[in-house]
């Protein structure tokens, strides 16, 4: 097992590997924090909805993992193909929709509903992992997992409700679908991709705040994570809390700034910040890849209407290096000396079949 707290920086290819990029969307494995078939607090009622684009030369195929929520490890179900949504029925897939074989170069498709529809799930919410590769390669690769193709996801989450004459209501928010690279790493804490931050928090008779967390590392890995709430002024907000994510887990805390923070409504806390870090991981991996993701909603009590906050790095982005090329002053001021490394293999589109 292994036990860690810091890692030294060994290369500029983990600039590339990590959250430095969030504007970036594109990538083979893309992954929506969270989509919910489910009802919440204050009568709400959610769904969501998936598009996906090829934004690749060659047509795609798509395989969607959902690790479900809340304090699962989810390890052992991610490797169970009958478990996940694709489009060949033929590759062993539990869940099927023809629609995620063979999408064009350039061409979209929209899943209404995902969790009810294609999962055929009630009362559930979790993360969205999804892969793309080239169409017809998922099972003759070696190893399997096809051939990594890119894609663009955009996901649309909402509350069903109603209105006085009883028309059909939605209120929603959007949730772009993160690249893998976008995470944070312990072991990037000197380049300041250790943590997140987030503002705009909010917990009062009008608002309530949902923090999620998702452990994007490879399935033997588990994470500490570190969650820091200060008000608007800087000054910290109650204790600072320790949250445990088992492998591939997902958890997700509605009002947290009362059920993990201590606080109550009549504290009406509004404006706060949150700081949320990688402390530590343990894993049983030879390569562990240690990767934490993070979301924020700011929900309306009144309407289900939610804001979706997204993790922002503290590190501008090296400009110069990304867009012209000029990448040697930039190894050369972190110490570091190897080019950029390609993604890595630790989380592969799932191909096992039970025996």
């Amino acid at each position: 097992m292994r036990w860690l707290r810091t890692l030294p920086l060994v290369a500029l290819g983990l600039l590339v590997s990590s959250g430095a990029f969030a504007m970036f969307r594109a990538a083979d494995l893309v992954v929506v924090p969270v989509a919910a078939a489910t009802p919440g607090l204050n009568g709400s009622n959610w769904r969501t909805d998936v598009d996906i684009m090829n934004v690749d030369t060659t047509a795609i195929d798509v395989e969607i993992v959902l690790l479900q929520c809340c304090g699962l490890d989810n390890s052992a179900w991610f490797y169970n193909i009958a478990n996940h949504l694709g489009g060949r029925k033929a590759e062993g897939f539990g869940h099927v929709d023809s629609k995620l074989a063979g999408i064009a170069p350039g061409a979209s498709v929209r899943i209404n509903d995902i969790i009810a529809t294609d999962f055929g799930l009630s009362n559930t919410k979790g993360t969205l992992l999804i892969f793309a590769y080239q169409a017809g390669t998922l099972m003759t690769t070696n190893p399997p997992g096809g051939v990594p193709k890119l894609i663009v996801v955009n996901s649309r989450s909402y509350s069903i409700g109603k209105d006085a004459s009883g028309n059909t209501l939605t209120y929603g928010q959007e949730i772009p679908g993160l690249p893998w690279y976008d995470y944070i790493d312990v072991g990037k804490k000197a380049r300041g991709l250790d943590h997140a931050v987030f503002q705009g928090l909010e917990e009062d008779a009008r608002y309530r705040t949902a923090i999620g967390v998702v452990n994007m590392s490879d399935p033997q890995t588990s994470l500490d994570v570190v969650l820091t709430l200060n008000a608007s002024d800087g000054t910290q907000i109650g204790n600072t809390q320790y949250i445990s994510l088992s492998p591939l887990a997902m958890d997700q805390y509605d009002q947290a700034i009362i059920n993990l923070f201590g606080k109550s409504l009549s504290d009406a806390i509004s404006g706060a910040t949150l700081t949320v870090s990688m402390d530590a991981y343990i894993s049983g991996a030879a390569v562990p890849v240690p990767a934490l993701m993070v979301y924020c909603s700011r929900i309306d009590n009144n309407t289900n209407d939610p804001v979706y906050l997204e993790q922002s790095f503290t590190k501008e982005l090296p400009w110069d290096c990304v867009f012209n090329g000029n990448c040697a002053s930039v190894a050369s001021a972190l110490g570091l000396s190897r080019s950029p490394a390609a993604a890595p293999g630790h989380l592969r589109p799932p191909t096992l079949l039970p025996h």
